[in-house]
């Protein structure tokens, strides 16, 4: 099922609300944003390289105690380790 923008943009801020800004998972997020499958994967399979994920971005990795989901109402996640963000 194609998802339209709008519906990509209203589930990702759902997950945010659920996954990224409140405990325990807040502790280690510091960005959530929306991608392509082939942006983060390049390996993924061309069938699937243009479909919308979400993208997490993590201060450090979480401990094994945290469970994060991989997809969210059909749509991938993609958790990277960035570090601090500082401003400069």
């Amino acid at each position: 099922m194609k998802l339209t923008d709008e519906e990509v943009k209203q589930i990702k801020e759902e997950f945010q609300k659920k996954f990224v800004f409140c405990e325990p998972y807040s502790k280690w997020t510091n960005s959530c944003g929306i991608s392509s499958v082939g942006i983060k994967d390049p390996t993924a399979p061309d069938a699937v390289k243009n479909e919308p994920c979400i993208s997490v971005g993590l201060r450090k990795p979480f401990p094994e105690s945290i469970v994060f989901p991989k997809e969210y109402r059909g749509i991938r996640i993609f958790v990277t380790v960035y570090g601090e963000f500082r401003a400069q």
